[in-house]
């Protein structure tokens, strides 16, 4: 028994630091996270059934194509956070705290411009929303975007995970909470996207004092700035991806389908949402993760392993219940209304399921400083979006032609990276071989 004791005491220390891991924690936050915004979405497709909630789909759509593009900034500056050792980050962030303040200062000036360019070019319309004003009411978020972008990778790069987790969860209990006050106060879907708009200047609000205050005389930026605009370019064409892949449908649907088919499409975009968004924080804990342990000369197996596991185990849930349950889980979390699309839904999931794994690939060559993962991403995903504007586009064009295309060109991306992933293998096996 004595004998045992120590194993027993270091298996317990091993599993209590795995649990405190930075990886499990974010893992769990952001599954929390999603299920206030699966809340959300369960509340509101009810509410507001299939046409309106199909408006406020692609009002969340471009607010989660807008936080998912700055999102590369966010990567930029945890890679760039990541990369140097304490003593050498205070300068830095100097830099990134007049950044901040100048993307703040700007994007407010931006906004009359932005604004009159919706107006002159009729965006409701050409979105066909039902209210003139969901747009204009989301221009207020605009200038907190991308200084929360910038919080959040410094905490990533840091891996603050407390800061990390507190700044996501106030997000989501003020767009819930808010969202539900205003709509059941009688003050409509404008009110509705107000919340969600006070939900983004929660999230920075508790970020903001991440960064020091920009000292005087300045910290020359120049050097910082070209070093992040060179590094975000990457991670920016993999977001635009992203976006392209997990919301490209409703856009195509809303132009070329009906009101009904983009209520669906909102509906079965949720599904693609709780898988994209419950592995999305693993890619962003698992490139500082491996750029901190490069720079200090360590493994990081076991961190690739602990996220490839998550998001195994998430996969292999969404999948099981999309197929065996589809009809059950449309009326459970959006209502019976959506009930036409549950043949539709294994198509969606899975897509999503793959065009993650693709995600994180392309991340992980991008910790190793390889960016070939993003070419084949990004390439791959203009070809999708080509090909199926062609299938849902022609006279025949219907929902489920499109959303096939989407998993095999996926597929086909997922079987291009993994190629490059064994080319490089295979070349580092034959160096190591050679004499």
């Amino acid at each position: 028994m004595m004998t045992l004791a120590p194993f027993k005491d270091a298996r317990f220390a091993g599993i209590v630091a795995l649990s405190a891991s930075p990886a499990i924690i974010l893992f769990l936050s952001s599954n929390f996270v999603n299920v206030g915004n699966l809340a959300f979405n369960m509340i509101f497709s009810r509410w507001m059934g299939p046409e309106l909630f199909g408006d406020l789909a692609v009002v969340l759509t471009i607010k989660l194509a807008l936080l998912g593009i700055l999102g590369a900034l966010a990567s930029a500056v945890s890679h760039q956070i990541a990369a140097l050792d304490a003593a050498d980050r205070g300068r830095t962030e100097q830099a990134l705290a007049r950044i901040n303040r100048l993307a703040f200062v700007a994007l407010w000036l931006a906004l009359p411009v932005v604004g009159l360019a919706f107006l002159a070019g009729s965006i409701d319309r050409r979105l066909d929303l039902g209210s003139p004003y969901l747009m204009f009411i989301l221009l207020g978020s605009v200038p907190f975007c991308a200084p929360l972008s910038i919080l959040r990778g410094v905490a990533l790069g840091r891996l603050d995970s407390a800061r990390i987790v507190y700044s996501a969860n106030i997000e989501m209990a003020v767009r819930l909470g808010c969202s539900v006050i205003a709509w059941q106060s009688g003050l409509g879907i404008e009110a509705v996207v107000c919340a969600i708009v006070l939900s983004i200047i929660a999230g920075w609000a508790v970020l903001a004092d991440l960064l020091p205050s920009p000292k005087v005389p300045a910290v020359d930026i120049r050097p910082v700035a070209v070093t992040l605009g060179l590094a975000a370019l990457p991670f920016a064409l993999l977001q635009v991806s992203q976006v392209a892949v997990l919301d490209g449908d409703i856009f195509l649907t809303t132009h070329y389908l009906g009101d009904t088919e983009t209520g669906y499409v909102a509906a079965l975009s949720l599904f693609q949402r709780i898988q994209f968004f419950a592995c999305f924080t693993l890619a962003s804990v698992l490139l500082p993760t491996m750029v901190i342990a490069i720079r200090e000369g360590r493994s990081y197996r076991s961190g690739v392993a602990l996220v490839g596991g998550l998001l195994a185990v998430v996969s292999a849930v969404v999948l099981t219940l999309s197929w065996l349950l589809p009809e059950l889980l449309l009326t459970i979390l959006v209502g019976p209304d959506y009930v036409a699309a549950a043949p539709y839904l294994i198509w969606v999931a899975a897509a999503a399921v793959v065009f993650t794994v693709n995600y994180l690939i392309a991340t992980f060559l991008m910790a190793q400083g390889r960016r070939s993962g993003v070419a084949i991403v990004v390439a791959g995903s203009v070809i999708q979006i080509g090909l199926m504007v062609v299938v849902v586009s022609a006279p025949t064009g219907a929902l489920g032609a499109m959303l096939a295309i989407k998993l095999i060109s996926q597929i086909a991306i997922l079987l291009l990276l993994i190629i490059e992933l064994l080319s490089k293998t295979n070349s580092e096996t034959l160096n190591k071989v050679r004499p």
